[in-house]
């Protein structure tokens, strides 16, 4: 009997770590076609769940959900006129990102 909380893998959609090394364009093509998840196993065992990506807007719904998570969305889009825009530092501070440290350059 099987545990109704426990996935049911076809066979199909097992790989191995040999085979997802070896061959691991034609694997992940495979997945995205099918637009299933597939299992990856090593020693017998499983270790990982590839979910295909392949025509899903990931980016665009990072995106939007960056966008509304800030309250820096109308600057970001566009919307706020430049005598109210918050700098890139400020910006980048709300959304809890670390901005590289470059060196002060002169701007003539």
């Amino acid at each position: 009997m099987t545990n109704p909380r426990e996935p049911v893998v076809a066979n199909d959609r097992v790989y191995t770590m040999r085979e997802l090394n070896q061959r691991t364009a034609e694997v992940l093509r495979q997945i995205n076609e099918d637009g299933r998840p597939a299992v990856i196993t090593r020693h017998g065992r499983f270790v990982a769940l590839i979910t295909p990506l392949a025509d899903r807007d990931i980016e665009a719904a990072l995106l939007d959900q960056i966008l509304e998570s800030t309250g820096s969305r109308e600057q970001l889009i566009g919307h706020r006129p430049l005598d109210t825009a918050r700098t890139t530092s400020e910006v980048a501070e709300e959304l809890g990102l670390t901005l590289p440290d470059y060196p002060q350059r002169r701007i003539d």
